[in-house]
């Protein structure tokens, strides 16, 4: 059996004996805590406010503009639809004058 230890390739792989911590579970459950209705509009409320004036300070998105080449290839496209029914689009409004 080769011994990995004295091999040159493997030395970085080694790190030694780690040490694991110990978890020790909750003793007790965490208290539950109730409110009346009024303390829990009130509590609301305030979040509700920190988060209305908190927004209110946040910097707003940033909007990009259209991308060029969608408008090019729209113009493209509506000059390319009236040239293919140019024709129709003239019989249609001689007949109706």
């Amino acid at each position: 059996m080769v011994e990995q230890v004295d091999n040159p390739a493997n030395k970085s792989m080694h790190y030694g004996n780690h040490s694991v911590g110990i978890l020790n579970p909750p003793n007790r459950l965490p208290k539950c805590v109730l409110y009346s209705a009024r303390e829990g509009d009130k509590m609301f409320n305030q979040m509700e406010h920190d988060l209305y004036v908190g927004q209110k300070k946040a910097k707003p998105p940033e909007r990009h503009k259209f991308p060029l080449i969608l408008k090019i290839a729209g113009v493209i496209a509506i000059l390319g639809g009236i040239v293919l029914s140019g024709k129709g689009i003239l019989s249609g409004l001689k007949n109706i004058f």
